[in-house]
Formats: structure tokens, sequence, C-alpha cells
């Protein structure tokens, strides 16, 4: 048996399909359940996106944008348009879907949020995910400032939303322990450690950027993995979930160890196919079976740093020995 339990949902299984194509149309919602996800997390709206689009749209509208109200109204319906159409894919999922589905938001500003999780939680959403990541740019702000902005954000999302709330965090904070823990004393659900952001590159020959690599590896594991060890011992509420390079069974019963209560996991059923799902659910029953645990829930945080003796490596950050 697989079934645990995250930001208060009950799903069949630990693995989570994180927020990505694989969840933006309903056949692949589809292949994710049938493939033994625990629940998908709906590919995030994004107001940076829609206002490009709409943009676009504009430019390409101008003979029709004369009227001094226009340009106003065409944004208005376009922005609608396109929250509209989250909402019916997010409405169907729900009525021919048995696993939760959780929809997923990133906006700029705090009106816009909430106007999105509230038009999401009245679709019938089983749970809100805020895709929240600052780029701390500015040099004139410390970064305790950065860690006051997040927990005031988290507190007014957390007072405003009555569903399961989680938030996806990056991990540059000034103290990411803090911040945790003061998520979870808010009453937050779920954290989600961490957010793989969007990697800038050049190409030094068109002399211009670009983008990195979108997808993870199977290495990068490694930070969630750590601070997963760290915090699970010290949540009296919160959840966590460990996200970014978990790419087999064997990193999430890693994550689970640690003391994760589910995985989020993308870019090995983009590279694998959905078949990469039941792979990993049977890796976990298997391993399961060889170790005498009868349930996730008798191994889940075995060796975070409360529940072992040498609980101190898992702040280790240099090597002990020179590798030869």
């Amino acid at each position: 048996m697989l079934r645990t339990e995250y930001m208060g949902l009950e799903l069949r299984s630990p693995v989570i399909v994180s927020s990505g194509p694989l969840t933006q149309n309903m056949v692949s919602l589809g292949k994710c359940e049938e493939a033994g996800a625990g629940a998908v997390v709906l590919k995030s709206i994004f107001e940076e996106q829609i206002e490009s689009d709409v943009q676009k749209e504009m430019a390409g509208s101008e003979e029709y944008l004369a009227h001094s109200s226009a340009e106003e109204f065409f944004a208005a319906s376009s922005r609608d348009y396109y929250i509209d159409r989250y909402m019916k894919l997010l409405t169907e999922a729900k009525k021919k879907l048995s696993i939760p589905v959780i929809a997923s938001v990133c906006a700029k500003t705090m009106d816009n949020w909430l106007e999105y999780c509230g038009r999401f939680e009245k679709c019938g959403a089983d749970g809100i995910e805020l895709d929240y990541y600052p780029i701390s740019s500015d040099s004139s702000i410390p970064g305790e400032e950065v860690d006051r902005r997040l927990i005031e954000f988290a507190q007014k999302a957390r007072d405003a939303i009555r569903i399961p709330l989680s938030i996806k965090l990056g991990y540059k904070y000034s103290s990411l322990a803090y911040v945790i823990s003061q998520l979870d004393r808010i009453g937050i659900d779920g954290i989600v450690l961490f957010n793989r952001l969007f990697r800038p590159d050049i190409d030094i020959e068109k002399m211009e950027m670009s983008s990195g690599k979108p997808l993870s590896s199977a290495d990068e594991y490694g930070e969630a993995l750590r601070w997963v060890g760290l915090m699970s011992g010290e949540m009296n509420h919160a959840s966590l979930c460990g996200n970014t390079g978990i790419h087999s069974g064997e990193s999430a019963v890693k994550l689970l160890l640690s003391g994760a209560r589910a995985v989020e996991v993308c870019t090995a059923v983009i590279k694998d196919g959905f078949s990469a799902i039941s792979g990993m659910n049977s890796f976990i029953e298997d391993w399961m079976g060889r170790h005498g645990y009868p349930e996730p829930s008798d191994f889940i945080g075995l060796l975070s740093q409360e529940h072992i003796e040498d609980g101190w490596k898992w702040e280790r950050t240099q090597f002990l020995k020179t590798i030869s």
C-alpha cells in the first residue's frame, strides 16, 4: 500500500505529477491517473505570460483600439479568456479524475493571486499551490526584508484561502530554516522544496540571451534532500514535498526517508513517458517489501536529522576528505 497524506489530502501514492506540460490537458492528466499518480498539479497560470500574450494580441489589433476605453476593455477580456480556459480545465479534471487536482498560480500582485485562487477554489480545486520565488536583484533590499515579504504574502494567502494550501519555494533566502518554520506556524499545509527556475544562458554566436536547459538532471535532488532532512522533524502542521531531480523510485525513497510526505516529478515523465510513474511506484513497493514496511508512513522521516544519531551530517557543506 502506497497511501500517504500530503497537505491534508489523502493520496494513493506519494508520486505527484508537478505543474508542467504534462498537466495542461485532459489527455495527459488521464494518463497520469492511469499510471498511478497520487495527485496532479495543473500547469501554473502565469500572470506574466498572460500579459505577454495579451500585449501581442493587442499589437495585432491596433486598428480596433482607437477608442479611449477599447484598450482597457480588450486587455481585461483577454485576461478573462485565459483564466476562464484554466477554470474549464480544472472543472473538467475534477469531474473525470478520481485523484486530487491541485491548481497552481504564479501572479505578480497579491490582489491577482487571491482573485485567481478564489476562482479556482469555487471550481472545486482540491488544493492550491502558490509558485512563489522572487529574484532578489535589488541590492538596496536586505535579505531579511525578502524573507519578511514572503511570510507576509503567505499569511495573507492563508487568511483568504480555505482549501489546502502549499507554497513552492526557491532555496535562496537569508534564513531558509526560519522561513520554512514560519510558513508552518502560519498554517501553510504543504511546502514544496524546491522550485526549479528558468535558467538564463548566452548564445555566443548570436550574441544574445537564450534559455538554459529546461529539464532537470538526475543529480539535482540533493538540495531538496538536505532541507527536507533538516526541517521535516520540526514541522507541526505543514508536510514537505520534494521536487527537482527526482527521476527514479530510488531518489523518491530517499526523499521519503528524509521526511517528505510526497515527491513531485516532471522531467522523468517527459523523458520516459507515463510509465515512469508506475515504475516509481513499483520500486517503492518492492523496496518497502524488502525492508518490511507495510506502508510509507512506517518509514517516512526515519533518516531525518531528528531521528539519526549523527544528524549533524545533514548540515555538512564541505568534504572531510580530498576526492582523489
